[in-house]
């Protein structure tokens, strides 16, 4: 069983038919998982002990910030359980696939996404250029991504540079629009408004934002494809890889920078 939204994505990815029991409900919400649909085909759990005791899975798999009693809790009952920290950075993700793929006894199908993310990640890498478009994930109730963020580390390799980062936001933190308006950044990265609407979610589609003259500002990346660290996450990076070749290309090689 997989209690924790991002463990859903590593174990979805690697199990084998009838091996994965129960995702989290979370794994089914389009904004927070990649593979909302594939979620449906499993049991889905609210991270409880009383739910793991009733399947008597072989191995619970979860994150450090799920529910810390419930961990405990399992523990003590014998349960195995194995948590997944999920430092937030591209560059641990292929460990995290092979982690996974060990304990699920899926060891070379993890070592073939593990090596393939790595081998992508680089690639992208190398067709960097000095040519860095400055970019802001802002989000609902403004809120900006920065540093020490799997955000960041999207933004940083597509090849932007990180406003909120640069500026020296890290995590989460609020971030005012005044600070958006007079750095006028190359792009600003928002989600789409999703149920009924809010005050906070207008937050980011300011006029003053929207006045801004050459600043793109929309949700450029596909919905849930950062949420965790996952090998989904590269649907991100090539989503802004795209966005960044059309704004500000690398020039040819041999061609004058």
């Amino acid at each position: 069983m997989s209690l924790n939204v991002c463990t859903d994505q590593l174990a979805m990815t690697l199990a084998a038919p009838g091996q994965l029991v129960s995702v989290s409900f979370l794994a089914r919400e389009p904004g927070l998982s990649m593979l909302h649909e594939e979620a449906k085909n499993y049991g889905a759990n609210r991270g409880l002990a009383e739910e793991v005791f009733l399947q008597k899975p072989d191995l619970v798999v979860t994150g450090t910030y799920s529910l810390h009693n419930t961990t405990a809790l399992l523990r003590r009952l014998s349960f195995a359980v194995e948590e997944f920290s999920f430092v937030q950075t591209l560059d641990t993700i292929p460990d995290e696939v092979r982690r996974m793929g060990a304990l699920l006894g899926q060891e070379d199908k993890a070592r073939a996404i593990a090596d393939g993310f790595a081998k992508e990640l680089a690639d992208i890498e190398r067709r960097q250029c000095d040519r860095r478009p400055t970019a802001v994930a802002y989000e609902q109730n403004g809120v900006a991504l920065g540093s020490e963020t799997l955000a960041d580390s999207v933004i940083t390799a597509a090849g932007f540079d990180n406003l909120a980062a640069d500026l020296g936001v890290v995590g989460m933190s609020p971030f005012p629009v005044e600070q958006i308006v007079a750095r006028r950044p190359d792009v600003i990265i928002t989600r789409d408004p999703a149920g009924a609407p809010t005050l906070g979610a207008e937050i980011p589609r300011h006029p003053a934002i929207s006045a801004l003259p050459d600043t793109r500002v929309g949700a450029f990346v596909p919905e849930g494809s950062w949420s965790c660290g996952a090998p989904a996450v590269m649907e991100a990076v090539r989503a802004l890889v795209r966005l960044r070749e059309e704004i500000a290309p690398c020039p040819e090689p041999g061609a004058p920078r």
